[in-house]
C-alpha cells in the first residue's frame, strides 16, 4: 500500500472515531434530555398506573435492570421502560414520615399500583401492630376520616372511632381495607340492576349507588381519581404529600385535593345548616326549660317557706305535746293520790258502813224485842181486862 493509502486509511479511522464520540456524546445529551423530560412528565402526569399485563409489581434486584415503564412522551413518542436509577434520583426528593404510620419513604415504585400495595401492606400493619383495640380503632380511624365522601360516611367513622372497642376498631379495618381493594381491583362495568328499580325510594337508590360505588372502579380514569383520592388522604405530613405527587402526578393531586374541599365544603354547609337547626331547636327547648326552671324553683322556694312553717308547727306542737305530757304526769299524781285518798274515804267508809250494820241489826233486835214485848203486853192486857169485863 502506498504512503497516500496508509494516510488516508488513517484519516478515516480518525474521522469514524469523531463520529463515534460525536454519536456518543448526541445520545448522551439525548438521554439527559429525555430523562429530563420524562422526570417533567412524571410530575405533572404521575407513574403509569400499573394494570397492564408484564407491568412489574415491585422494584427489580438488579441496578442495571430496565423497567417497564410506557409513558406517552411529547410528539406522541411513548417511553417503554426506564432505568432504576432515574427512578431512584425522582423519589430522591421524598422524605420519611412521623407518627405510628410510616407512609412516607425515598424508596422508588415502578408504578402506582405497586405504591398501592406498599402502602396497603404498610397500613394494615400498622393497625394490627397498635396495642389494644382503643388504638387499633385510633390508626385505621385516623387513616380514614380524611377518605370521607360524605357526611354521613365522616360521622360513621368518628362514632366508630370513638366507640374504640374491638368491634369497631374490626370494623374500621375492613373499611380501610376495602378502601386499598376498590382500587386494586380489575375495573368492571356497574351493572345496572344493582342500582334497583326506578319504583324504589330515593334513599335506597342512594345507598345501592354507594355500594355499587364501593365494591370498584367502571374504568381506568375513576380507578386514577380513585386511586389520587385514596393516597392524598390518608395523611397529612408533608413528606407524603410530596410523595404522592411524584407518584399521581401535580394535575390528579390537584384535581384529587380540589374535589374533597368541595365534599368537605359540602360537609360543613350541612353542619352549619344541622348546627343552625340545632340552635333553634336549642332556644326554644331553653326558653321551655327556663320557664320550667322558674316555675320549679317557685315551687321549691314556696316548698321551703311551707317546710319552714311546717317545722315551726312542729316545734310548736312538740312543745304542747311536751307541755300535756306535764300535766298528765301531773294529773296522773293528783289522780294517784285522789285514788289513795279514795280507798282510804272508801276503807273508812266500809268501816262505818259495818258499824252501821252492826247498829242496825242490833236496833233490829230491839224492835224485834219490842214488838215481842208488845205482842205479850197485849196479850196481857187482854188477859187482864177481858177477864174483869166477864166479872
Amino acid at each position: 500500500m502506498s504512503t497516500l493509502g496508509k494516510v488516508l486509511v488513517v484519516i478515516n479511522l480518525l474521522v469514524g472515531a469523531g463520529f463515534v464520540y460525536l454519536a456518543a456524546q448526541d445520545w448522551r445529551g439525548r438521554q439527559t434530555i429525555t430523562a429530563a423530560g420524562l422526570r417533567h412528565v412524571l410530575l405533572i402526569q404521575g407513574l403509569p398506573l400499573g394494570d397492564r399485563p408484564g407491568d412489574p409489581q415491585d422494584m427489580p434486584a438488579g441496578a442495571d435492570a430496565e423497567i417497564p415503564f410506557r409513558v406517552d412522551m411529547a410528539g406522541g413518542e411513548p417511553t417503554e421502560t426506564v432505568s432504576p436509577a432515574l427512578l431512584k434520583a425522582y423519589f430522591a426528593q421524598a422524605g420519611a414520615t412521623e407518627g405510628p404510620v410510616p407512609l412516607g419513604t425515598n424508596a422508588p415504585v415502578p408504578n402506582q399500583m405497586a405504591e398501592v400495595r406498599r402502602v396497603k401492606t404498610v397500613c394494615l400493619t400498622a393497625v394490627d401492630q397498635a396495642d389494644g383495640p382503643r388504638a387499633r380503632a385510633a390508626v385505621a380511624g385516623s387513616l380514614l376520616l380524611l377518605q370521607a365522601e360524605t357526611y354521613e360516611e365522616r360521622v360513621e367513622t368518628l362514632a366508630l372511632l370513638t366507640a374504640g372497642t374491638a368491634a369497631a376498631a374490626d370494623q374500621l379495618r375492613e373499611r380501610l381495607t376495602a378502601k386499598f381493594d376498590q382500587v386494586l381491583n380489575p375495573a368492571r362495568a356497574v351493572d345496572a340492576s344493582a342500582l334497583g328499580s326506578p319504583n324504589d325510594p330515593p334513599a335506597e337508590v342512594l345507598k345501592k349507588g354507594a355500594e355499587a360505588r364501593a365494591a370498584g372502579v367502571k374504568d381506568d380514569p375513576e380507578r386514577r381519581a380513585r386511586l389520587a383520592h385514596l393516597l392524598v388522604h390518608l395523611g397529612t405530613d408533608p413528606n407524603w404529600q410530596k410523595r404522592v405527587v411524584l407518584v399521581v402526578g401535580l394535575r390528579r393531586y390537584v384535581a384529587a385535593v380540589g374535589a374533597q374541599a368541595l365534599r368537605f365544603r359540602e360537609m360543613a354547609a350541612r353542619v352549619e345548616g344541622l348546627t343552625a337547626a340545632d340552635q333553634e331547636k336549642f332556644i326554644g327547648e331553653y326558653a321551655r326549660l327556663r320557664g320550667l326552671a322558674i316555675q320549679q324553683t317557685q315551687t321549691v322556694r314556696d316548698t321551703a317557706e311551707v317546710r319552714v312553717k311546717l317545722a315551726d308547727q312542729v316545734k310548736r306542737d312538740q312543745d304542747f305535746v311536751t307541755q300535756l305530757q306535764s300535766q298528765i304526769t301531773e294529773l296522773r299524781a293528783q289522780l294517784g293520790r285522789v285514788k289513795a285518798d279514795v280507798d282510804a274515804l272508801l276503807a273508812r267508809q266500809r268501816v262505818v258502813e259495818q258499824a252501821l250494820f252492826e247498829v242496825q241489826r242490833q236496833v233490829g233486835l230491839t224492835l224485834d224485842e219490842i214488838y215481842r214485848l208488845e205482842q205479850d203486853l197485849a196479850r196481857a192486857q187482854r188477859e187482864r181486862y177481858g177477864a174483869a169485863g166477864k166479872q
